[in-house]
């Protein structure tokens, strides 16, 4: 959709899933977005190389994947109408584990409510805060509810985006159409296993 373009960011530890996670993004894919792999070995679920990949995402608004989990088939585009209609708000929207637990449960921003894969960020340099634990806070909870008093309150959405599960057929309709996406895949790694992870999927 004209105007909006996505960073993508995926902390990694280099798990076989992510080339389901992969695929289930870059299927979905517009010209103009980007996706950051980024190799976590920070034992801090995630949260420094998500903020070491802000300061360099391009796109006009942010989301955030785990290297186990997947978009929904359409989920990009639905995420997508969302920017362009409320361009300057943060959205909220679910998601739904394979035994049938759905977050969020109640449009509310409460600590367990919500997760990193629900978010759609506006980019916005200075209003943008860090991913850190405070205590038994995880770095979500805490990156959310803090750009959220720089940004203003976010958009609970009804629509499920995320599966915390599996789909092989993504895999193989993704390798095969990766090559002709007019995209940017970025990935940083130290190590073999992810580079051989990524470039399966080029």
């Amino acid at each position: 959709m004209a105007g909006v373009a996505f960073s993508i960011i995926v902390p990694t530890t280099g798990r076989p899933t992510l080339v389901q996670t992969l695929a289930s993004i870059l299927e979905q894919l517009e010209p103009g977005d980007e996706v950051f792999v980024v190799r976590d070995d920070s034992d801090d679920l995630g949260d420094t190389p998500r903020n070491e990949a802000m300061p360099r995402a391009r796109g006009t608004h942010l989301l955030f994947m785990d290297d186990d989990d997947q978009y929904a088939r359409g989920a990009l585009a639905t995420i997508r109408r969302f920017a362009a209609e409320h361009p300057g708000r943060i959205g909220i929207f679910r998601m739904r584990f394979d035994h049938g637990l759905v977050l969020w449960r109640r449009p509310a921003l409460e600590f367990g409510n919500v997760s990193t894969q629900l978010l759609v960020v506006p980019n916005v340099p200075g209003k943008l805060a860090r991913w850190e634990q405070r205590g038994h806070v995880i770095g979500d909870y805490v990156f959310l509810t803090e750009t959220a008093k720089l940004q203003g309150e976010p958009i609970f959405r009804n629509e499920i985006t995320v599966h915390a599960r599996s789909d092989r057929r993504l895999v193989r309709r993704a390798i095969i159409r990766v090559r002709r996406l007019p995209v940017r895949l970025r990935y940083h790694a130290r190590r073999s296993r992810l580079r051989r992870l990524v470039s399966g999927l080029r």
